[in-house]
This record gives C-alpha cells, sequence and structure tokens, in this order.
C-alpha cells in the first residue's frame, strides 16, 4: 500500500508546490526604484523641517546672547525675553507639525507601496493562478522556481 500512494504524494507535492510562489520584501525595500523615490521624498520633507528648526535655534541663540548684554534696557530686556518666548513656543509648534506631517508623509507613502505592491502580487497570481504568494523571508526554505520577487520588482519600477 505504501508503495502505491508513495508515487501519489510525491506527485500531488509537486503539483501543489506549482500552485504558490514567494516575494522577498526585504529584496523589494532594498533593490526598487519606486521605493528609493519614495524615501527620498520623505528625505526631502525632513530636511525641509530640519533646516527650518535650525533657523529657529539661530534665532534664539542670538536672542539669548543679547539678552547676556548690559547695555539694554529694562524695558529692552523685557521685550526681547517676550520674543525669546514666542520663538520657543513657535519652535515647539514647529516641531509638533513636523513631527505630524512628517508621521503622516511616511504612513500614506508606505501605504502606497505596499498597495501598489499587493496589486501587483494579486495580478501575477491571477495570471499564473496560484493559491497562495508568501513572504519569501518568513519561509525556511524556498525553491528559486518559486520566487517571483524579480518580476514584481520589475513592475514596481515601472
Amino acid at each position: 500500500m505504501k508503495k502505491i500512494l508513495f508515487p501519489f504524494l510525491v506527485l500531488s507535492s509537486f503539483l501543489v508546490a506549482a500552485d504558490f510562489a514567494c516575494v522577498d520584501t526585504n529584496r523589494i525595500v532594498r533593490e526598487s526604484k519606486f521605493i528609493t523615490k519614495a524615501q527620498q521624498e520623505l528625505k526631502r520633507e525632513l530636511e525641509k523641517y530640519q533646516q527650518m528648526i535650525v533657523q529657529k535655534q539661530r534665532e534664539m541663540e542670538d536672542l539669548k546672547k543679547a539678552l547676556e548684554s548690559k547695555v539694554l534696557s529694562e524695558n529692552a530686556r523685557k521685550k526681547k525675553m517676550e520674543e525669546l518666548e514666542k520663538l520657543e513656543e513657535d519652535l515647539r509648534k514647529l516641531q509638533v507639525e513636523a513631527q505630524t506631517k512628517l508621521s503622516r508623509k511616511k504612513a500614506e507613502l508606505e501605504k502606497l507601496v505596499f498597495d501598489r505592491i499587493i496589486n501587483i502580487v494579486k495580478e501575477k497570481a491571477k495570471a499564473e493562478k496560484l493559491k497562495a504568494v508568501f513572504d519569501c523571508n518568513t519561509m525556511l526554505y524556498t525553491d528559486k522556481l518559486i520566487d517571483i520577487t524579480e518580476e514584481v520588482l520589475r513592475e514596481l519600477d515601472k
């Protein structure tokens, strides 16, 4: 009985394996030009905020130095203190705004990338009549024959 079942088990495992594929998401993140562009966009936004924050910090430093001057009248000192407090408040608001906008932008870009990858994988799965597509990184072993990462990368970077 075992001699009869064994060939069927081997044959069925090959047939089942043909219904599956995997995608190396780590490789896609490392190599995709589309993802690199999204990361660069986020980086430019971050740098813009960093420049604004540094400018505010410089203004605050200049005001602090001016406050150390002994020649300032009490009235001028009071005005400079108010100006410094306003700058500190502006800086805090700018930091909160930067964090909020950058977090939102990052989430939007991640969703865009993820949705695009999922759509490509779905189209590929339908075209090849695959029953499932896994992340190659979560599998202990994958045969290169079921790895469709290269095709997904090509489509993503079109």
